[in-house]
């Protein structure tokens, strides 16, 4: 049997919680990031305007809600996982940012579609590239995400 995405992203977070130690910090000093939540940051940003855009395009284009709600419920779904990757007082990450996006639709359907392909091929393309900059166990879960978003840019063609 196929293991799904949800079990796949499930383990990949397993496997980061337990590849991940914490350090202790005193009150009122901060973490010293680790050199993953700047990218991990940024994949959460990327996450995040890629829901944006989907708003964006299904707002002015419900006719491709059958077509595309599917797919921007996996980008709801990969930001709530990355958005647990955050553990206070470790050098993993410090607090969960709170990107707030926006995105405007072009004007026809074709160009939606275009956009959201345009937009899907340039995140594989990143989480290929930010799997080799990473720990393991991040690494497997920005693998299955970007093998997610270049899934959408077969689907959107």
């Amino acid at each position: 049997m196929t293991p799904t995405r949800r079990a796949v992203l499930g383990g990949s977070v397993a496997a980061l919680v337990t590849t991940t130690g914490c350090t202790s910090v005193g009150p009122g000093e901060a973490p010293s990031p680790g050199p993953e939540v700047t990218l991990l940051n940024g994949v959460i940003a990327s996450e995040a305007a890629l829901i944006a855009l989907y708003d964006a395009v299904l707002a002015a284009h419900q006719g491709l809600s059958g077509r595309l709600g599917k797919l921007r419920e996996h980008h709801v779904q990969h930001l709530a996982v990355l958005k647990r990757h955050y553990v206070p007082g470790s050098t993993t990450g410090t607090a969960t940012p709170e990107p707030r996006p926006s995105a405007a639709a072009p004007r026809t359907e074709s160009g939606a579609l275009s956009a959201i392909r345009s937009a899907e091929r340039k995140a594989a393309t990143a989480r290929a590239d930010e799997v080799r900059r990473v720990s393991p166990g991040l690494s497997q879960l920005l693998a299955s995400i970007g093998a997610c978003e270049a899934g959408h840019v077969q689907e959107l063609t």
